[in-house]
């Protein structure tokens, strides 16, 4: 797997956006990842997105290539002779998440 991280800033960065200039600008590329994460851990990450002050819009682009992330639900059984459910692949060839000065998040 391979992961790179940029983070620009100032007169340089004024060429993604305006707000960039200002703010700065990350870019994320994650190429040939394969993970495996519990579904416990994403409702877990639901305070630390929450929060009173609205943050700085920051200008980004997230570039995923090739990549399947697998879930599985590690909550207790409903009924006890369940076998419980079937965990969920996530396939990825190649998807990118750019945000805006507008703050809204673009999937393509």
């Amino acid at each position: 797997p391979e992961v790179c991280l940029r983070l620009e800033s100032g007169p340089c960065a004024a060429a993604h956006s305006p707000l960039a200039e200002r703010n700065g600008f990350l870019r994320v590329l994650l190429h040939s990842c394969s993970t495996e994460l519990c579904t416990s851990c994403l409702t877990s990450l639901a305070p630390f997105l929450e929060d009173e002050i609205i943050p700085e819009v920051i200008p980004m682009e997230i570039e995923v290539v090739d990549a399947k992330i697998t879930l599985k639900d590690d909550s207790p059984p409903v009924y006890p002779t369940s076998p419980g459910p079937v965990p969920i692949t996530l396939a990825m060839d190649h998807v990118v998440v750019r945000r805006r000065d507008d703050g809204i998040f673009y999937l393509t």
